[in-house]
Formats: structure tokens, sequence, C-alpha cells
């Protein structure tokens, strides 16, 4: 069988596996031949995709290494908010995890943003417990791992259903109510004997990045357990690879390359190099397409995620890329997930249906020309207006003569006026409140205090891969990845 993303579903074709609601409640048996009538339900439910057979891809089945029935639990569970079930759901993973004789965990065919809220929950206690089990807790750690992960987004029962599935663009209040909801999920567990202080300590500092820019008290690295680590990270994976109704999902080896992008920024070195060893970048069943020109699907893993086992389409041919014969082979997704997306970044909290009077306008300051093309190539779309400069002043005199741009990316270290005094002259200038990505090639706490001093949303470090730059002007602009 292969996944198949719902855009790609055909009339006629076979299913390879069940599809299953969040609930447990089967829609389609295996075997079902598909109809335009299926096809559509599954569009508007938003399930990612189906496993379907052909001739090409016999044998190949991934395993369900956590039972349905331990997902369906869980996800009851966190829908009536039952904090006797969530803690049973929790165990039943570890359970379910202790179990695998190799700890590989692959979530993919039964993503639907109809039961996001309550599914995601779910998938990140599983992905923390895995990756916590790599790291070496302890069971009654990986029990507590389980519980912060499944209980985490309890506090969104607080805010208004509105508001966190909103397709618009949130307003700054709607957006300071996201904020609250770990204090929210803080306080249903704070009551509760059965939870103990660690995972009320990671729960509430899942949205910490290790750098402190996070929220709700922008705590650094060395102010986190590493149960609050993993959570964060964890949580913002399933986020990334997910569909919803303001984004579209990445690739889980794109989502990868932004995680790789942010080790040591917004996420702790440690954790991503775990996740790495436990979530596959290419899951069994994907459609890869191999350097040579052929395609290929997935049929297996190895010790280096990023090359896996595959099948090449059309020559029944079985090749691992850790061999060295394969070694000069590349592989690129496709057909998954965002399949056909052309790496263009959405503005992803905005409202669609609007028609917009304008492009996007963010300003590049940098005075090397490397950097602005680097940048520049990674940003190159039709939703954003690049203007290129190379210095502070320059970047001074277009805002003095034009006003305001959506957002300044700028590179700190710069000859006769660096990036920090740039910005602060942005500041007195009145504009409190343009945003601005920092550039930099060091990531000391002293560069990071000043970025924080003239306001900075974010700060890169350099070389920055494209994928984590495009996100992170995505959240710069719009914040979605922080509900």
């Amino acid at each position: 069988m292969r996944f198949t993303m719902t855009a790609a579903l055909k009339p006629g074709m076979v299913l390879g596996r069940d599809i299953v609601s969040p609930l447990h409640s089967v829609i389609l048996k295996q075997g079902a031949v598909l109809t335009n009538e299926n096809i559509l339900y599954l569009a508007q439910k938003g399930y990612l995709g189906a496993y379907v057979d052909n001739e090409d891809t016999k044998g190949i089945a991934p395993e369900e290494h956590i039972s349905q029935s331990t997902l369906a639990d869980g996800v009851k569970a966190v829908d009536n908010v039952d904090m006797k079930a969530l803690m049973a759901a929790a165990r039943q993973i570890v359970i379910d995890i202790s179990n695998m004789k190799q700890l590989s965990i692959d979530l993919l065919d039964l993503r639907s943003y109809d039961e996001y809220t309550y599914r995601h929950s779910v998938n990140v206690a599983v992905y923390a417990t895995a990756v916590a089990k790599y790291m070496g807790m302890t069971e009654s750690e990986l029990i507590q791992m389980a519980q912060a992960g499944i209980c985490h987004d309890l506090g969104k029962t607080k805010i208004p259903y509105e508001i966190i599935n909103k397709p618009g663009r949130l307003t700054d209040a709607e957006f300071q109510e996201v904020k609250n909801h770990p204090r929210y999920s803080y306080d249903i567990l704070f009551a509760n004997k059965d939870i103990s202080s660690m995972v009320r300590q990671a729960v509430l500092c899942h949205h910490e990045n290790v750098n402190g820019s996070g929220y709700p008290a922008g705590k650094e690295g060395n102010e986190l357990t590493t149960m609050a680590k993993i959570l964060h990270a964890v949580d913002i994976y399933d986020a990334l690879i997910s569909k919803r109704p303001y984004k579209e999902p990445y690739t889980p080896a794109e989502a990868f390359e932004y995680m790789i992008g942010g080790r040591g920024i917004l996420f702790d070195v440690d954790v991503v190099d775990a996740m790495k060893a436990v979530i596959p970048a290419y899951p069994i069943a994907t459609d890869v397409r191999l350097s040579t020109g052929e395609d290929a699907v997935v049929i297996g893993h190895t010790k280096e995620p990023l090359r896996p086992i595959v099948r090449v389409l059309g020559k029944n041919l079985d090749i691992d890329l850790t061999r060295n014969e394969y070694r000069s082979i590349l592989i690129t997704p496709i057909s998954v997930l965002n399949a056909g997306r052309s790496g263009k970044v959405e503005k992803l909290n905005e409202d669609r249906s609007a028609v917009k009077e304008r492009k996007t306008r963010i300003m590049l300051v940098d005075d090397s020309i490397i950097s602005l093309r680097q940048t520049g190539a990674a940003l190159e779309n039709e939703d954003y207006e690049l203007i290129v400069l190379q210095s502070g002043m320059a970047a001074i005199n277009y805002i003095k003569a034009k006003g305001a741009v959506d957002l300044v990316i700028m590179d700190i270290e710069m000859p006769k006026m660096n990036g920090i005094a740039t910005v602060a002259a942005f500041r007195e200038m009145g504009y409190n409140d343009m945003p601005v990505i920092f550039l930099t090639s060091n990531a000391f706490k002293e560069t990071v205090k000043r970025c924080i001093e003239v306001n900075a949303k974010d700060y890169i470090v350099k070389p920055v891969l494209p994928v984590y730059l495009r996100e992170r002007v995505a959240i710069a602009l719009d914040a979605t990845l922080e509900r």
C-alpha cells in the first residue's frame, strides 16, 4: 500500500487500511472502492489522505505500534476532560511504547482537523513518551511525560472555539487569550493530587523557548525541565505536520528541517536529536522522488532518519540509501501531506477570502550580498514584496520616506550602524510595533538581551535553513504556531 493525500485520491482506488475516526468508529473499511462521495467527505473533514493498494506497493504496511483503542481512549478522555480516563490513557501509551521492539513512531493517516484539538494532545503524548524513553527516562518519568502530553492543551477548553479555530487573523486581544492556555491548563491540573509538580510545570512551560523568547514567563533553557523541553518540541512538530483551518501541513522532512534550524534557539539540542532518532522523517508507504529522477515508496527505516529503505517504482527494486553504493542518491518528499506545494510561504493566520490590496512588504537589511541573496531566495514568492537594502542608514531613510513595512529582517553585525542601533532608531521614530527579526552569527545571551531591549519579534542564527526562515517569518507576521 502507499499513502495518498486526499487531493490525489481518485474514484476506483482500493483502500489498503480502514479509515477510522479519531474516536475509533470505522468510516470506510479496508478493501472498499473509493467513490466521489467518499473522497468529498474526507476532504470536508480535513483528512490528509488514505492508504491505497496497488501492484507496485504490495506488502508495504506501516506497523501500528500504538493501538487504535489506545488512541481512541485518549481522544475521548481529552474530549470529556475526564481526569481518571486521561491518567489511564497516559499509562496505556507508556505500555504500548514500552512493548515496541524498535522505537519508531509514525502517526500519519488519522489526522483530521475536525478533531485536531483532541487528537493533537494524544499525538503529543505519544511522541513525547517515545522521545523521553530514548533519552533514558524511568518508567515513572515516562508516565509523567505521557500525562503532560495528553493534558498540555486542556486549557484550550477555556477559550472560545471560534478563536482556537479561527481561519482569519487573530486580533491582539484574541491572541493574548490564546497565550493564556498554558496557565489555564496548569490551573485545571493544580487541584488534582494524582498530578505531580513536574507534570504541571511541563504543561505550564510548553510554549517556552530555550532562548527565553517564549511564553508565558519567558524562561530560558536552564530554567526549564527536560520534560518541558520535550513537550515544547513535539508540540510544535505535530502542529507543523497537521492540517488546520488556517494552515497547510508540512511534510515530516520539512518539519525536521524547521526543528533542526531551531536547535539551541527554540528547542533543546538533545531533544531534537532524540526526535530525529524516533520519529521518521520519511514515514513508511509515503512517496519520494530520487535524485536519479525515479519515483519510489519508503518501505523501511534505518539508523539514519534522512536515508530510509525505498522501493523504486516500475522496477520492483528495493534499495537501502545508507549503503555506500547509494550514497550519491538524495530524496525529496512528494505526494504526501502538502505535496505539490512549491515551498511558497502562506500567511497562515489570514482571512483567505479577503482580497489583498497589496503584497506583504518585507525589508531585508544586510551588508553581505551573499546573505541577502540567500535570504531573498528563501522568501521569494508572490505573497511578499522584498525591499533589499545594504545598510542601517539606508533602512532608516527608506522608513522615513515610505513609512512602516510589514516585517524587517535585519542583520545585527553591520559596519557604521549595526542592526540593533538601526531598530532602536525605528522605535524612536515611533514605529514601536513594526515587527523585526534579527539575523546574527552568534547566539550569545547578551545578543539576545539586546534584541529583546528593542522589542524584536525573533532572532535567527546564520546560516539559516530555508524552511526554518519561512516559518519564522510566517510566525512573526501571524503567530500561527503559537496557538
